[in-house]
């Protein structure tokens, strides 16, 4: 088949960039003709990829959106593919991923949380803002797609609700992992050299953090969480990997706490891997996720993972009901979930076998082959 991929960033920093690489790939290996339209390069691409450039107009957050939305369009009308699959802000495709979820949600959960009335109107109602919700209307409308993959259950109901769209016009398919890539040897292989790099002890324990916008993904709840159990377990660190438009934020809400030297902010990191393999569990307390990769990441590691409900991830969490928050915001029950697993090295060992299994069924290859078949099917429809 002959396959565009349309994107605005080629990257692996980012949950979709980091979808969109690996699936390119994928498709490949599967013998498949893979177009990648694309405005901005920031990783390796396979010489096999025919890469097709959509200008992106940097000024303003608006210009970026509606120049590549129209650049991109231009280099779909100017060739002939089987399927065309879009990802993020853009119109008619042939399979569009709602890997972000529904834009609406994000205002709910987010935005509309803001506790200062003047910022959370100025924040959903910001020309992007508006910009975002209008082209995600058109996404789900009828005719600008064939079908839609949900990358959770949640995010089903989520476009139904908002949306009307027909539940049999969207296909739910979990995200893949490389197990191979992320898996529970590597703690032999990396544990030493990241923790002498970031002065842990070995015998200590540490919690990791890892994305991208630490306000929607909850880490001041995780560092308020981790104050009230600090004196408790003083061995334990907590690392935070990823970056944030105001870190400076954290890094005195670590000195208020008194947490300044037991938290450590690496920053972004490309071989997150090594982060993974370095802990003892992993903790993502969001407000809102279609589907946490970073999660499934620190599954296929053999890390326990505490999460939100809110998070689609949770789906596949099977047996793990006590680790999963019903309300990210409640601090005491996340300190002792974490204080519980921190304790308990049989729990963690049990957890770690469970939690790898899982990712097993969830691997990167048996996403793509789900959705080649999606194609196969589209394409044999009238």
């Amino acid at each position: 088949m002959e396959i565009a991929l349309v994107y605005p960033k080629y990257t692996t920093h980012g949950g979709t960039e980091r979808f969109v690489f690996n699936f390119s790939r994928q498709l490949l290996e599967m013998g498949h003709n893979v177009h990648l339209i694309v405005g901005k390069i920031e990783a390796p691409v396979d010489k096999r990829i025919i890469v097709h450039k959509a200008p992106i107009f940097k000024p303003g957050g608006c210009l970026k959106v509606l120049s590549f939305l129209w650049f991109s369009r231009q280099v779909l009308k100017k060739y002939q593919f089987d399927i065309v699959q879009g990802f993020g802000r853009t119109i008619r495709q042939d399979v569009f991923r709602a890997g972000g979820g529904c834009h609406k949600e994000f205002r709910k959960y987010v935005l509309g949380k803001i506790r200062n009335p003047l910022l959370r109107y100025f924040k959903l109602y910001q020309p992007h803002q508006l910009l975002l919700l209008s082209i995600e209307k058109k996404q789900f409308s009828k005719g600008n797609f064939k079908k839609i993959v949900a990358v959770s259950n949640q995010v089903k109901r989520e476009i139904v609700s908002n949306y009307g769209v027909s539940e049999a016009d969207i296909e739910v398919i979990h995200n893949g992992v490389d197990t191979e890539t992320f898996h529970p040897q590597n703690k032999e292989r990396y544990v030493i050299e990241i923790r002498e790099k970031f002065n842990i002890k070995m015998e200590g324990k540490v919690i990791l953090f890892l994305g991208t916008g630490f306000e929607r993904k909850g880490l001041s709840f995780l560092m308020k969480a981790f104050a009230l159990i600090k004196d408790t377990h003083p061995d334990t660190k907590l690392l935070v990997v990823g970056k944030d438009h105001d870190i400076q934020r954290y890094t005195r809400l670590s000195r208020e706490l008194s947490l300044f030297d037991r938290v450590i902010f690496t920053g972004p990191q490309s071989e997150v891997k090594k982060f993974y393999a370095s802990a003892d569990i992993f903790v993502f307390p969001t407000l809102y996720e279609p589907f946490g990769n970073v999660c499934l990441e620190a599954m296929a590691s053999g890390l326990p993972v505490i999460t939100s409900k809110v998070n689609g991830a949770s789906e596949i969490m099977e047996g793990m009901d006590y680790l999963l928050l019903e309300d990210p915001t409640d601090i005491k029950t996340l300190s002792a979930k974490i204080g519980f697993l921190l304790a308990n090295n049989d729990e963690r060992g049990k957890i770690a076998g469970a939690v790898r299994s899982i990712a097993e069924r969830c691997t990167i290859s048996n996403n793509a082959r789900q959705f080649v078949s999606l194609y196969e099917s589209i394409l044999k429809t009238p």
